[in-house]
């Protein structure tokens, strides 16, 4: 006999872990979608009823530093272990497709079907297009496209943050190189860029000009790469950035209009709101969290 929930949730952004806590009510999903780890909360968030310090975090930029606060990973690594511990993520990490059904949800391994739950009701969330298991509106998608860098020279500099008001190479982020063993002060760099659909497939908007785009805004700013002898005019002479894509990581900016079914709900409650309501969240979980973190 299959197990019945009277609600469940498809999804696992931290959107979909805060609404499963707010219910405590299982999630499923094939992939882990993990905030970027260049997506920070407002340094005034609270989230000490989740065990976490907002500690804020000093980015130095060519106006000066700007603060951020902790990584949103954190927290949804935290939610996503108490949901677990409380039985509440059936499938683990162990699903690799889904099929929803009207009153069905069934998950398959790579190998073999895992098991099908019944629910009264489901909430989907699907914030990056990964299951697509509804019909949705055709229109225009906006995507952040992070785009990941390695200097092979000219890594070393002061800055951890460019930004622009434009969405083609809106945000640079500078971070010690995980390449290299230790501390070090050479820094890669991951590119924000905002994008269509038409252009997130055009080469004018492709990992090479955004690589281009990104050292020039660097040279515009008097960044330099190692010094190299003197000019005939005796004037300092340095050689060129040189960098290499990593990876391009594409997500969806909001999500897409999904077309709910009679028992398939898609919540339209937004992350902030939910992070608001924090304490509160927490409270459903509260003899789980006193034992993990004494001081919640």
């Amino acid at each position: 006999m299959n197990p019945y929930y009277d609600e469940i949730v498809v999804g696992s952004s931290l959107r979909a872990l805060l609404f499963a806590a707010s219910r405590s009510i299982p999630v499923f999903f094939t992939e882990p979608e993990k905030p970027h780890q260049f997506d920070h909360f407002a340094p005034d968030v609270d989230l000490s009823s989740w065990g976490l310090h907002n500690d804020s975090q000093l980015w130095a930029t060519p106006d000066g530093e700007m603060a951020t606060g902790q990584n949103k990973i954190a927290l949804w690594e935290h939610i996503l272990f108490v949901l677990g511990l409380k039985g509440l993520v059936p499938f683990s990490n162990m699903c690799s497709s889904l099929r929803l059904d009207t009153n069905e949800l069934t998950g398959f391994s790579d190998y073999a079907k895992l098991r099908t739950v019944e629910f009264g009701v489901c909430h989907y969330f699907d914030e990056h297009g990964t299951y697509n298991l509804l019909s949705s509106e055709d229109r225009q998608r906006t995507h952040l496209v992070y785009d990941t860098f390695a200097f092979i020279r000219g890594g070393k500099h002061h800055l951890d943050f460019i930004g622009s008001d434009d969405h083609f190479c809106n945000e640079i982020w500078f971070y010690p190189s995980p390449r290299l063993d230790g501390e070090t002060l050479i820094k890669d760099a991951c590119v924000l860029s905002i994008l269509s659909d038409d252009q997130i497939d055009d080469f004018d908007f492709s990992e090479t000009l955004v690589r281009l785009t990104a050292l020039q805004k660097m040279k515009d700013l008097g960044l330099r790469g190692p010094k190299n002898g003197k000019q005939a005019d005796g004037s300092q002479r340095y050689r060129s950035f040189k960098a290499q894509a990593l990876d391009r990581t594409k997500l969806l900016a909001s999500p897409p209009v999904w077309l709910e079914r009679d028992s398939i709900m898609v919540p339209q409650i937004a992350e902030a709101d939910l992070v608001k309501d924090l304490g509160r969240i927490a409270e459903n979980h509260k003899r789980i969290l006193r034992h993990l973190w004494p001081s919640t």
